[in-house]
This record gives C-alpha cells, structure tokens and sequence, in this order.
C-alpha cells in the first residue's frame, strides 16, 4: 500500500512505518462502533474516549486498547506499531529525528480542549527525554469548516507551537473528511454509521505489523 503523500515528512527518515489506511470500499459499516472495529489484531491501539491520558507502551503482546487513552508514546527501540482510528478527528503523529521515538495522538474537539497534544509531549520528554525542537509533527485528514464549526488542524498547530515544536516541522495534510465520503469515513456525514480510517506509527523491524482490518 502506497503512504500518503503527506506522510512524507516522517517517512523519509529510514526505518520508519507510517500509514494512514483510508476508506476501504464495499465494508459494512452498519452497527455500533464494536461490531464495526472488531476484527483487530496485534498493534498498541487506544481505547480512545476522547479524554486526555497518555500511555506509555512497549513492545507487541502487552494487552491492548490501552484503557482510557487518546495519546500513545513508544521508545524508538521498542518493537511496537502504535495505531489510532479516526472518523472527523485528527491523527496527530510525533516523530522524534534525534533517538525515533514514536508517539499517536486522537485529538478532536474534546482532545483539544484538554490540550492532548501538550499531554503528549511533556510525557515524551518526562519519560523519554525528548526535546519538543527535534519532534515532526503530521496531522491526519479531518473535518473541516465549513464542514465543521472549529478548525481543529488549525487549533492542533497552534497547540504544537505552544509546546515547542517549531513550525517548520509542522505538516498538515490539509485534507477535509467531511468533503470526501467515497475516499474518507465521516462520522458528521454520515451520522454516526461509519466506519474508521487508521493512522499506524512504528519501526520496520517491528515482529508484527497487522493492521486493524475495518
């Protein structure tokens, strides 16, 4: 599967998994969001309730979704392929350049208003020593105005910056969820029957590196 163009950013640094897998054509996607997502397998996924709690993972076969995260960080010598789902919120991927290590991020209104993102990166510094200078940021396709109310990728920036990430190294995809339903699943759209689109962060040498299959 080809990455995004706009995963490039990330993916140009050597020995790197980064993917964002978009809408998959003739998926069911009628019932609730547990019969929809429930063929997983093997990555560091989290639970994802919109909160503001960051976990620390490591490698494959720790016990996942993370309960009651939003925010994955791993160590760049972990063997651990993080993976977030995404409908209208944002994927938020932090690439430390100087040690490869790795963190996901679901940010959406409420992720926002908790500042999530600076969550993550204090944690990445606290646990791992990591410099918010040296993080690459990419935000994932999302919804949009006038799609949407709030300009979430614009807030994320602006909540980056804050944290020390210098603009330069901030990458926005700059791709609307809401305006493309045959390429993107769309919660605000479709009004709640929807699949979810899947952002996956990890290592090549990583033993395993199924991806969640909608």
């Amino acid at each position: 599967m080809e990455t995004p163009a706009f995963l490039k950013p990330i993916q140009s640094y050597p020995g790197e998994i980064v993917q964002f897998i978009e809408r998959i054509p003739g998926v069911d996607v009628a019932g609730d969001r547990e019969t929809v997502l429930g063929r997983q397998a093997d990555a560091g996924r989290a639970e994802q309730v919109h909160g503001t709690k960051v976990a620390l993972v490591g490698d494959i076969g720790s016990n996942y979704p993370v309960e009651g995260a939003d925010g994955l960080i791993c160590s760049g010598v972990s063997d651990c392929v993080l993976a977030i789902y995404v409908a209208d919120c944002a994927a938020v991927w932090l690439y430390d350049k100087e040690n490869c290590h790795r963190s996901l991020i679901h940010s959406g209104k409420a992720g926002i208003a908790g500042n999530i993102v600076s969550n993550t990166i204090k944690s990445m510094k606290k646990c791992l020593g990591v410099e918010p200078s040296n993080l690459i940021a990419v935000i994932s396709p999302c919804i949009r105005p006038p799609h949407y109310e709030e300009d979430i990728p614009t807030a994320i920036k602006a909540q980056l910056i804050e944290a020390g990430v210098p603009e330069e190294q901030i990458h926005d995809s700059g791709l609307d969820t809401a305006a493309d339903t045959k390429r993107f699943y769309s919660y605000r759209m479709e009004k709640g029957q929807t699949g979810r689109m899947l952002a996956l962060f990890g290592p090549d040498h990583a033993t395993r590196t199924h991806a969640i299959i909608l």
